[in-house]
């Protein structure tokens, strides 16, 4: 990635059941260079995972034309995480 302006979002990962494991190590091992963490949880969404990217559109193709593409993935929510928000709020 090309250093300079990040996008960093969540993405929350529906799966069918006990597929949560696959799909964090895959995301960990496919897309090393954006997938900054993943983790199985429960609740709502089976995994959560924080992405780096250089570009809203960048973010935009990994999900879509990626993240979603694989197996098992049924939904995915996407979070872009707003920058220097805890500056402006205490400073």
């Amino acid at each position: 990635m090309v250093s300079g302006s990040v996008v960093s979002a969540y993405v929350l990962i529906t799966v069918p059941a006990k597929r949560s494991g696959d799909l964090v190590n895959t995301l960990l091992d496919e897309f090393p260079e954006f997938v900054k963490e993943a983790e199985a949880v429960y609740g709502e969404a089976d995994v959560i995972a924080r992405i780096e990217t250089s570009s809203v559109d960048e973010l935009h193709q990994l999900v879509m034309e990626k993240i979603q593409k694989l197996r098992n993935v049924t939904v995915t929510r996407t979070f872009i995480i707003i920058p220097n928000m805890r500056s402006v709020q205490t400073g």
